[in-house]
């Protein structure tokens, strides 16, 4: 198996825990909060609890959005036939803006809901931060100064850093899961 393919079984892995993480959403909680849980306001969210679920159902639901889009963002620019020089400068600064839209409608999202931030959707910011660094660096140097040794700092870092926000976004669900099985097994 090349590294292409490992790495895109490790993506289509982080895409389906992402999508099981929505699934224990809309399970666990749209049963108690119904469409709040996608349109609440902030009048609605009364405790802090309430902000953190819907900080990270938004966190949850932008990455994963943004995540898909990537991929296919990725292809598309991949596809381009260029020449080699440019093809890298454009490829790297599609995914950097594609990486600063993610951060724009994170925060966008947050303040039109009057949510606070939680740490899971601070987790997520930084690492798009941090991704967004690894392919500026990428940029200028293949882009800019030809030099092709970075790869494996690229890949690692980026890799890391989606590895990092997954876990982050797994946090909530795994706080609250563990949360119930106490009170359960306290009740017995």
């Amino acid at each position: 198996m090349s590294l292409s393919d490992f790495l895109y079984y490790l993506w289509l892995a982080c895409l389906g825990y992402g999508l099981l993480v929505v699934l224990w959403f809309v399970v666990t909680q749209f049963p108690k909060h119904r469409w709040s849980l996608l349109f609440a306001r902030h009048r609605a969210l009364k405790s802090l609890q309430l902000h953190e679920m819907h900080s990270c159902f938004i966190s949850l639901v932008v990455f994963l959005l943004f995540y898909i889009v990537a991929a296919e963002v990725e292809w598309y620019l991949l596809s381009l036939e260029l020449a080699r020089e440019q093809h890298i400068r454009v490829f790297y600064m599609g995914m950097i803006t594609q990486q600063f839209a993610l951060l724009v409608v994170l925060y966008m999202v947050h303040r039109l809901r009057g949510c606070l931030f939680s740490i899971t959707a601070r987790i997520c910011m930084y690492t798009t931060f941090l991704y967004s660094s690894f392919l500026f660096m990428q940029l200028v140097a293949r882009g800019y100064f030809d030099y092709h040794e970075l790869g494996m700092v690229y890949r690692i870092g980026g890799w890391a850093c989606n590895i990092i926000a997954i876990a982050a976004l797994s946090i909530y669900p795994i706080r609250q899961t563990l949360a119930y099985y106490s009170t359960r097994s306290d009740r017995k």
